[in-house]
């Protein structure tokens, strides 16, 4: 269908704003409107000439104060706008659009990337990209890279498949899911006739994860200390087979961290569920062991709750006319659902095939839009409060004292817990809750009155406890919480572990106050954040631009006393999606820097450094 025409915009950034402009491609009779989502707030300055009709989050809809028609090829001049927030990227402004016609119909309109000042064209390079003084190597292609490699004999052979010949119980469980693993990958390396010869051997005094490999000619030795050190030694075998064995090798590895995870925010962009698998593999072949899965937000909710239907059915999908209008650059037709039980069965056997263990999250007591919308008995109706959030949703918490927010929890906790039986963890969120929240809502006021409560954070600390207190009760697992539950004192030590996002200086705070860690802050570890400061690199830029040499020279222990590192639980790299709109610009995000993650969270180092592994994590996608 031909589009109804061209949306352009330009940003100014001395002023601060952003200007609009529509060009139209058809004929639009009076009555028209214009539909456009933008992760920065947009509000027509000019609103004796614009009408801002509706404005949620990165929803926009505005039309001309004075209704009039629009011939095609002329344009209509929205004009300057008011931003919520600083632009650092063309993908700041209008990422979809479409005209509402005046009979209620909708046509999608091209969406030209915002252009901005020419200071911001060019990238600068970081003081890590400037240092770069890494040569190439002749490492093997494996990564992360082993503990200790001693190739005593690097003749280049032919033994590019290998078969296993001899196990201990086990290890043929192990051989099967890599050798699956590689299949799915295009490289069937490890065959049932293949060139070398492996034997097996679980001893158990090697201990957790870890693994020796042998290699003399067509011979190939593995001891393992578990089922994990038997798929890590697969993995590294599976990854240099391509390129053919040495005459002679010796390998001696166990990982640095046993929390070596990568988040996935799947709430804000619809993603397949084969886009889930997938990375389940990514993961195995990196030999992370978490992938922890963000499946709840304002955006959209994807967890089936069987007692709830209307979260997924209403919650998980947004489009012009629905309920939860398109956001972050989604258009007018319907996009998104909810996953499915069979689904996410699916991803549970995968990763426990693999080793890898999925951490589910439901986002408490903030970022509850979606459910809000689905579920109306989960709102105080008389709450004034008016409390914005930082992507800019009103009062999207959860109301303590409400007669349904008891039992949406524990349907919550319990769907959960049922959904993902294998994970010791359910992570609970706990971030972000608006400045201001409850303040206005009756029944809030009078619970926290009753409990002795006063302050926001009183209140956020206090029902986190209850959704903590249900899960340890219902399902006997450990909790996961973002940063803010631990400040709030929501999350105590012992509940679990806490991830730190906004610094390394808050993790290492958190671990001297006794909490568990996993290490994740967003200047180094957040792959949403571009790559560079130039306008046209895509992603977020709050914690400014990171390359893979800033990820490689980032050392999170650094600094840290030895108490304080015996909290460290491990690193996790998190991609959120606001930007990412498939699944292209999904592996563009995680890689190569994803590797220097796996990598770090394995040997405790970077081997060869960004040149390295930008050569190594080519040679094994």
């Amino acid at each position: 269908m031909t589009a109804a025409g061209t949306l352009w915009s330009s940003y100014d950034d001395i002023a601060r704003r952003v200007t609009l402009r529509f060009e139209a491609a058809i004929d639009l009779d009076a009555g028209w409107q214009l539909a456009f989502t933008s992760l920065q707030q947009l509000t027509p300055i000019d609103s004796d000439a614009v009408e801002l009709v509706e404005q949620l989050a990165s929803y926009h809809l505005v039309t001309a104060s004075e209704p009039a028609s629009l011939a095609a090829g002329a344009s209509w001049a929205i004009g300057e706008c008011e931003v919520s927030h600083q632009a650092r990227h063309a993908n700041d402004g209008p990422a979809s659009s479409y005209v509402v016609t005046a009979d209620g119909s909708t046509i999608a309109v091209d969406v030209v990337p915002m252009t901005g000042p020419p200071a911001l064209a060019t990238a600068r390079p970081s003081v890590h990209d400037l240092q770069l003084g890494d040569t190439p190597d002749d490492r093997p292609a494996l990564l992360p890279y082993p503990s200790h490699v001693a190739i005593t004999d690097g003749s280049r052979t032919s033994t590019t498949t290998a078969r296993l010949a001899a196990f201990d119980d086990g290890a043929d469980v192990a051989w099967r899911a890599i050798e699956a693993l590689t299949t799915r990958r295009g490289r069937p390396v490890l065959t049932d006739d293949g060139i070398a010869t492996v034997s097996a051997r679980l001893d158990a005094r090697l201990g957790a994860s870890a693994y020796r490999i042998l290699v003399d000619g067509t011979s190939v030795e593995v001891t393992a200390g578990d089922i994990d050190g038997f798929r890590y030694a697969f993995v590294t075998l599976a990854q240099w087979l391509p390129s053919g064995l040495p005459a002679a090798a010796r390998v001696v590895d166990r990982p640095r961290y046993a929390w070596r995870g990568v988040h996935l925010d799947v709430a804000r962009q619809w993603f397949e569920p084969d886009v889930v698998e997938r990375l389940i593999d990514d993961a195995a072949w990196r030999k992370l062991s978490r992938l922890h899965l963000h499946l709840t937000d304002d955006e959209a909710w994807r967890l089936p709750v069987p007692a709830h239907p209307a979260l997924t059915e209403i919650g998980g999908r947004r489009g012009h006319g629905l309920p939860v209008p398109p956001l972050l650059g989604s258009g007018a037709d319907p996009t998104g659902r909810g996953y499915t039980p069979d689904e996410i069965g699916r991803w549970v056997r995968r990763a426990d095939e693999l080793g890898v263990v999925l951490v589910p999250e439901i986002d408490l007591p903030g970022h509850l839009h979606a459910a809000r919308v689905a579920m109306p008995q989960l709102r105080d109706p008389d709450d004034t409060s008016e409390a914005t959030s930082v992507q800019y949703f009103v009062d999207n918490v959860l109301v303590p004292g409400a007669p349904a927010t008891r039992r949406f929890i524990t349907d919550v906790v319990d769907a959960v817990a049922e959904l993902f039986p294998s994970s010791p963890w359910i992570h609970v969120g706990g971030d972000e809750v608006p400045d201001g929240a409850w303040s206005g809502s009756p029944i809030a006021r009078e619970w926290a009155r009753a409990n002795g409560l006063s302050t926001t954070n009183e209140i956020e600390a206090a029902i986190h406890r209850e959704v903590v207190e249900a899960i340890r009760e219902r399902t006997g697992r450990a909790v996961g919480a973002w940063e803010e539950a631990a400040r709030t004192r929501g999350a105590v030590p012992g509940d679990g572990y806490v991830v730190g996002w906004q610094s390394i200086d808050i993790n290492r705070e958190l671990a001297a106050r006794g909490f568990d860690v996993v290490i994740a802050p967003g200047q180094a570890y957040y792959l949403d954040m571009a790559e560079n400061s130039a306008w046209e690199t895509p992603g977020m830029s709050w914690a400014g631009a990171t390359s893979l040499a800033d990820v490689c020279a980032f050392d999170p222990e650094s600094g840290w006393s030895p108490a304080e590192r015996a909290h460290i639980v491990g690193l996790q790299a998190c991609l959120w999606t606001e930007y990412v709109h498939d699944e292209a610009a999904l592996r563009d995000r995680l890689f190569p820097r994803l590797d220097a993650i796996a990598e770090r969270s394995w040997t405790g180092s970077i081997v060869g450094g960004p040149s390295s592994v930008d050569r190594r994590s080519a040679a094994i996608r």
